[in-house]
């Protein structure tokens, strides 16, 4: 009797026992799954918001390393402003696009929309930072150059000519030869030379116009830019004497680059800087003594005596420009959850970002119009504003 008994209390569970364990471990599955859900939702938004500090830095860090070169070997600042013409066999289209000799060109945008342009212009010729200047007129627009001094000059590099006081615009020419005698006579030939090369700014018939002045005060000055050919063992890329141009835009919400000076498929060749890079805003830093307000710190507005005195995204005088603000606004990868749930509009971001640059509706920084996803809005994300002021250097320590 006692051994039936005991095999019939051993049998196992009832059923209710099983509901209650199963009551149990789904409770305790529901909450560890909240546990989780919390802390991926604390990971997402901590990555998130790293991905757009890291990305916002480097957006930074290359447009002010170029800044910081901007002007080298061009910096005859009296000169500035004019228009750089020139025909490089190397594009689908020989015509170089407009260019104007200045150490840093912003293009502003139209509206809060639209984000700024930045173009960085400077030589890498290592030998020689100043201009020389012509002795001799040219005859004809393929006329050979007579220039006082060709120091450092090779064959490959690429020579920019400014008349002063002419109206004329400023040409590229390529260096084909360098003739014993007359030993300053600087040849830019058309077609091939050297051991492999073809002149891609030298067009058969010249530029169409002819650059004077010797023996006068508004002689051209002729700037040796460095050379398009160093990469013969590597790339383009990598040619440290290569002239830089470049082109900083925003493009599918990325910072790009592009050098006017290395092409591609014909075209110059863009390459990504950082991602979800949504809007750029730049000023030009003046020192003209006028105060509109926008320079706060300074108290005696003087021109010339090197203190930025106001901020402005319009042509200035060359002259009088010392620095260029820059400012980015990076964006986080991941859209994260309305807080009242599914459904509920986003709240992430409630105010668009600033900078210290918005002196009026065209100068803020409007995302609504940002390409996103279906039924993503851009207050769904985070954003991070990288601010910067660099100093033009080479463009203060000035040739003239």
């Amino acid at each position: 009797m006692h051994s039936l008994l005991a095999r019939h209390l051993s049998r196992g569970f009832s059923m209710v026992e099983l509901m209650v364990a199963m009551v149990i471990s789904l409770i305790g599955v529901i909450i560890i799954f909240q546990v989780f859900e919390t802390s991926e939702g604390v990971r997402r938004t901590s990555t998130s918001g790293g991905d757009a500090q890291q990305n916002g830095a480097v957006a930074l860090y290359f447009m002010e390393r170029d800044l910081r070169n901007a002007g080298m070997g061009i910096n005859d600042t009296i000169y500035a402003g004019c228009n750089m013409i020139g025909s490089d066999s190397a594009r689908t289209t020989p015509t170089l696009p407009p260019m104007i000799l200045a150490p840093a060109f912003i293009t502003a945008g139209v509206d809060a929309q639209t984000p700024d342009q930045l173009a960085v212009f400077y030589g890498s010729q290592n030998q020689i930072a100043n201009s020389t200047t012509l002795v001799a007129n040219m005859v004809l627009p393929t006329s050979p150059l007579t220039v006082q001094s060709r120091f450092a000059f090779r064959p490959g590099d690429l020579l920019l000519l400014l008349e002063p006081g002419s109206g004329k615009n400023c040409a590229f020419m390529e260096v084909t030869s360098l003739p014993a005698t007359p030993s300053n006579q600087v040849n830019h030939d058309p077609g091939a030379y050297g051991a492999s090369f073809t002149a891609r700014f030298n067009p058969a018939a010249g530029m169409g116009v002819t650059y004077g002045g010797a023996i006068t005060a508004n002689v051209t000055r002729v700037f040796n830019l460095g050379n398009l050919h160093d990469d013969v063992n590597f790339p383009a890329s990598q040619n440290v004497t290569l002239p830089v141009y470049n082109l900083y835009s925003i493009a599918n919400n990325t910072l790009t680059v592009s050098n006017a000076f290395v092409i591609s498929g014909g075209v110059p060749a863009v390459s990504s800087v950082a991602d979800n890079i949504v809007h750029m805003r730049a000023d030009y830093g003046v020192d003209d003594g006028v105060n509109d307000g926008s320079v706060t710190y300074n108290t005696v507005y003087a021109p010339n005596d090197g203190i930025v005195d106001r901020y402005i995204s319009a042509a200035p005088n060359w002259s009088q420009v010392i620095a260029v603000r820059v400012a980015v606004v990076a964006r986080s990868a991941l859209a994260e959850k309305p807080a009242a749930g599914l459904g509920a509009p986003c709240d992430t971001t409630t105010v668009a970002p600033t900078w210290s640059g918005n002196t009026g509706a065209a100068r803020s920084f409007d995302l609504s119009t940002i390409p996103l996803p279906a039924g993503v809005t851009w207050q769904c994300f985070r954003y991070r504003v990288f601010e910067t002021t660099v100093p033009l250097r080479n463009w203060i320590w000035k040739s003239s």
